[in-house]
């Protein structure tokens, strides 16, 4: 596991270094944040955490982002998004298993760290599998397995114990997506000695706000 100070630095350092691709349901693209596009971010987040929500910021650059076609943006490499993942870059040790493939922010993440011994990627998507899986196998070789299937059905071997699990299957922040959540840790409750999910907080300030 990382400290504190370290798992900070990597998770605002950490970028995907995927190319542009893509197939007939996902596009992996670059795009890029101006000073403006910042500053309105950067606003509209302050004004909500001012509101209980939690502050996630950008900054100017290059990035890498996921796409559902036509054009719905999954997720993305921005510091607003990595800096999400740091329960997972605090946590993480042993045998790890990620819900989520995506962008594979997450496997390079916890890859970094020595004390993460092998990392199984449950994914929902085999066009995604397809789009970049063999990307992450040829990086990180028996270390890294990845599995196509629906976490939330999906049945662990009986005889395998995970040390951390992060879930991450969910497009946006939302109160909709407490129920998998709690779903998931009944399922893993035996399985895992710890887990983390993406954005758990966001989605219990928006049921407190909205119902």
């Amino acid at each position: 596991m990382l400290d504190f100070g370290t798992a900070i630095d990597t998770c605002k350092e950490i970028k995907s270094d995927l190319p542009e691709c893509g197939n007939s349901l996902w596009s992996i693209e670059k795009f890029e944040i101006s000073n403006e596009d910042r500053e309105s971010f950067n606003l509209h987040e302050a004004i909500s955490g001012m509101q209980g929500g939690s502050i996630r910021c950008v900054e100017p650059g290059t990035y890498t982002r996921l796409i559902r076609l036509p054009s719905t943006t999954v997720m993305s490499d921005t510091t607003a998004e990595t800096r999400d993942l740091l329960p997972l870059a605090l946590d993480a040790k042993g045998e790890v298993l990620i819900a989520g493939l995506g962008l594979g922010i997450a496997i390079d993440l916890v890859m970094r760290d020595k004390d993460v011994k092998h990392v199984t990627v449950i994914e929902i998507s085999q066009e995604i599998i397809d789009l970049v899986g063999d990307h992450f196998k040829n990086k990180y070789g028996d270390r890294l397995t990845i599995i196509n299937a629906d976490i939330l059905e999906w049945k662990a071997p009986k005889d395998v114990h995970y040390d951390y699990c992060w879930f991450d299957i969910w497009d946006n922040i939302c109160s909709d997506n407490l129920k998998d959540m709690t779903k998931l840790k009944r399922k893993y409750a035996k399985k895992a000695e710890r887990k983390g999910f993406w954005a758990e907080a966001g989605c219990l300030i928006a049921k407190r706000r909205w119902g």
